[in-house]
């Protein structure tokens, strides 16, 4: 039926209809299905949707019935995947984030277990973004019962929750966005519960703590130090929004950086390598093969040759890096069509990997490098909590880390070779041979790592390595130059000597005088001085109307004395002002929820971070600014 349909609409190949003559295809098809009886029309369906797929085309998504209650077309481009992704995408809910942090991420996220403490707007809506992409497990902790004011600015509480136990009341909720999440609630205050049972919070993957007064939040820090629990805050207060992130120590192997270093090995290439590049005779080749030949050949050739009229020596100053570059672009044809050879364009573009010493890490790896030889992970001290924790035991990361350091040392600093190649003009059976070759020379090194991490597996734990180590140590081995340590200050630390001065410093950047009052350290500042209005009174400036202006004038006093304790007074300069305490003490406490939404946000972003030790998370303070819709990220 859709054949005859297609071939009397227009019999010409399908690769050649235009987007018209597509259209007037689908309309003979709708046409011939409403003429078949209901059943029919739904078997046919099914073969229909991939015809559309297969020319790019889709069905729209409610005709289908194929009896002639809605009319079947066809459009081009965009709508096709949409449309067709009804019968024919995978079954994987997770599909678009898999893209993004891959089979070993979307683990990490089904096995973690989160923990929220504060239940509130900024609490649930950081949740919520974790429970939609699979977070295995989460907890509720919350001694509030849901009152009309939650009703109003919490999306997961209903009119018929009031009275009810909030933790219970969102846990519910939450738990009904996804199947593949378990969810569970305490009722209990926060405070009294770290107070009771200090080590609650070891056992779970992640803590976040939302609008926890600050006595609260600095013994919950301590405690996630010590046990060495990543935790994040989570604060909307009025207009500002904050998100702090401690994590003692956070090995991640994939930090998936902007620009992607090749380990390709052209000053020192290895000996499959240099073997492919002898054996590639530009001369004999003909002028197709000849344009299709690998650059990192070419470039190989062309070092090898430098080295050999040079003492072993690769170029080193700007004219002998020229001419090296000259050298390799004159080894192009001139092909009868005048078409220039891309591959020895590439080649000279890349001619700065012949004399990249593939010994030299990016400093951030480096850094992660040097930490994992360190017998013990230095703690930060700035409370006798964080001063007394004991160094964590060495991960399964820092084995691996430890692993690759000792391959290094027996192979002259050399890593071992992560096994990719960027993409090139070649023909396909050269690429797919450079492929091989890399791919075998990173089998090998893998092996030889192996047998160090092995015998470091076996010294810490008493037993061999597990499939799962296995697997770890290859994303190490492939990934050894993305490799990234994260280590925050404590709360502790900022509490004790805040860095106020440093990140104030980044208000001489803003030109514009009238905008600097605006710059999101200036109210994290302001946001302190309410915390210490707090830790006086024992309530948040504002939330008593008759003591406006007196609160106003308390928040100015604290405001003037953090920022002189801090040493920071003269970077400030004239951009604080009473102003800042005005609108702290205006805002009275308020929980607004179109700031949480943008704090959950965030903060969830980083919570994936932190739980699927992929990309690199915020060091260590994220503040939102909602009057002036800026925000900036710095450590204090």
């Amino acid at each position: 039926v859709i054949v005859r349909a297609q071939t009397e609409a227009c019999p010409r190949s399908r690769s050649e209809l235009s987007p018209r003559e597509s259209h007037a295809i689908a309309r003979a098809c709708s046409g011939a299905l409403a003429q078949q009886p209901p059943a029919l029309g739904q078997a046919l369906r099914s073969y229909f949707l991939t015809r559309a797929l297969a020319a790019n085309c889709c069905v729209d998504a409610h005709a289908s019935r194929g009896d002639g209650a809605r009319p079947l077309y066809w459009s081009q481009g965009v709508n096709a995947r949409r449309e067709a992704s009804i019968s024919m995408a995978t079954d994987n809910k997770y599909d678009r984030q898999l893209r993004l942090w891959g089979a070993a991420g979307q683990k990490a996220l089904a096995e973690a277990h989160v923990l929220l403490l504060g239940a509130g707007p900024a609490g649930t809506e950081t949740l919520k973004n974790l429970v939609l992409p699979g977070v295995g497990r989460f907890t509720v902790v919350d001694d509030a019962t849901v009152s009309e004011a939650d009703a109003g600015n919490n999306f997961f509480v209903r009119g018929e929750d009031v009275g009810r136990p909030r933790a219970a009341a969102t846990a519910e909720l939450l738990e009904e966005l996804n199947p593949d999440a378990r969810g569970a609630h305490r009722v209990a205050a926060p405070a009294e519960l770290l107070a009771t049972e200090p080590g609650f919070v070891d056992a779970f993957t992640l803590v976040v703590a939302a609008q926890l007064d600050p006595e609260t939040l600095q013994t919950l820090g301590e405690l996630c130090w010590a046990a060495n629990v990543p935790l994040i805050a989570v604060r909307a207060y009025g207009m500002l929004g904050a998100v702090r992130l401690q994590v003692r120590c956070l090995e991640i192997v994939e930090s998936k950086p902007d620009n992607v270093v090749w380990d390709l090995r052209l000053r020192e290439p290895f000996p499959e390598l240099e073997r492919a590049a002898d054996a590639l005779d530009l001369d004999a080749l003909d002028d197709h093969a000849h344009a299709h030949a690998p650059w990192i050949l070419l470039l190989a050739k062309a070092a090898k040759a430098w080295r050999a009229a040079h003492g072993g020596a690769s170029p080193s100053t700007k004219a002998e890096k020229d001419e090296f570059r000259q050298a390799v672009a004159a080894g192009a044809r001139q092909l009868a069509s005048n078409v220039p050879e891309l591959n020895f364009e590439e080649a000279e573009r890349e001619a700065y990997r012949a004399w990249a010493d593939p010994r030299e890490l990016p400093y951030e790896a480096q850094e992660a490098f040097d930490a994992s030889a360190a017998s013990a992970v230095a703690n930060r001290r700035g409370s006798d909590a964080s001063a007394a924790a004991e160094p964590p035991a060495p991960s399964t990361t820092t084995l691996a880390l430890r692993a690759v350091a000792a391959f290094r040392a027996a192979n002259g600093g050399l890593p071992p070779l992560c096994g990719s190649v960027p993409d090139m003009h070649a023909d396909t059976k050269s690429f797919v041979a450079l492929q091989q070759i890399y791919a075998e020379r990173a089998r090998l090194d893998l092996g030889a790592v192996a047998v160090h991490f092995d015998a470091l597996v076996r010294a810490a734990r008493g037993s061999a390595p597990t499939a799962d180590d296995g697997k770890l140590l290859e994303l190490v081995c492939k990934h050894v130059r993305d490799v990234r340590r994260v280590a925050t200050r404590s709360l502790a630390d900022e509490l004790a000597a805040p860095d106020l001065g440093e990140a104030a410093m980044t208000l001489f950047e803003v030109d514009d005088e009238s905008l600097k009052p605006q710059a999101p350290v200036c109210w994290y500042a302001a946001l302190r001085a309410a915390d210490r209005f707090f830790v006086k009174r024992g309530r948040w400036p504002g939330v008593v109307d008759a003591e406006l202006e007196a609160d106003t004038a308390a928040v100015a006093d604290e405001l003037r004395a953090f920022v002189s304790e801090a040493g920071a007074a003269d970077a400030f300069g004239d951009a604080l002002s009473e102003k800042h305490a005005a609108e702290i003490a205006r805002f009275g406490a308020a929980e607004l929820h179109a700031v949480a939404a943008v704090v959950g946000g965030v903060a969830s972003q980083e919570a994936v971070k932190v739980i699927a030790k992929q990309y690199t998370p915020v060091n260590h303070t994220y503040l939102f600014n909602g009057i002036a819709a800026t925000g900036a990220v710095f450590e204090v």
